[in-house]
């Protein structure tokens, strides 16, 4: 099951890391950005690489790979492919409203016709009610070969408690059983360029289940 909840979170988990409920906002037009993180539960670990582009306004693309050590199943490896775009948002930032879609694939899974088992969709919404609170909402559906269809659903809330440090919180479903919730902190060492993160995270049902992940992110200046 440790390997389920690490193999589900370095795939679905195409947001602003570490957090698995994303925002309706894209990295700077004509910018990238690339996140690393690693991941360790009671009886497995995993890391992660994410590189995500925007070229076209308001339309971000983002790869990410996964190498997962499980010691009940042994290694497996993840890659999701997902588009992101912002509808409409609010000039002064108050509020936005977006979407997403993407497709994962999972070496450890069942081989089928397609090499992406899953494929999945969610609309975003984020509003701002002050400079310093954040609160984001996600609503959508997945589907996985072997597994079939169930819902995605996320709050999140983000409060910046200075400047430079924000404190993470979110409950959210992201794979059949129950939901799960998970806190943590994001320091900007270098506004627009550089940051850390770390969480603890654990599912509703089964205290068990439980994962800690520390990380960076690093942005490029304008490319085009």
């Amino acid at each position: 099951m440790l390997a389920l909840v690490l193999a589900t979170y370095t795939s679905l988990a195409v947001a602003g890391a570490p957090l698995v409920t994303d925002d309706a906002s894209v990295v700077t037009p004509g910018t990238c950005q690339l996140e690393v993180w690693g991941m360790a539960a009671r009886d497995a670990h995993a890391l992660t690489a994410q590189p995500a582009c925007n070229l076209v306004a308001d339309t971000e693309l983002a790869v990410g790979a996964s190498r997962t050590w499980a010691d009940d199943s042994g290694t497996s490896s993840g890659l999701v492919i997902q588009l992101k775009h912002v509808f409409v948002a609010d000039p002064d930032g108050a509020w936005a409203l977006g979407a997403e879609a993407g497709a994962e694939r999972d070496t450890a899974a069942p081989p089928g016709r397609s090499a992406f088992a899953t494929g999945y969709a969610r609309a975003l919404a984020t509003w701002n009610p002050s400079d310093s609170l954040e609160l984001d909402f996600n609503a959508g559906a997945a589907s996985t070969r072997g597994s079939g269809s169930y819902a995605l659903a996320g709050v999140a809330v983000q409060y910046a408690i200075t400047p430079a440090m924000k404190l993470l919180g979110e409950v959210y479903h992201d794979e059949p059983g129950t939901g799960k919730a998970q806190a943590g902190v994001r320091y900007v060492a270098v506004p627009d360029r550089f940051e850390v993160y770390g969480s603890y995270g654990e599912r509703f049902a089964n205290r068990g289940d439980w994962w800690a992940i520390v990380g960076v992110r690093l942005q490029s200046r304008k490319l085009l």
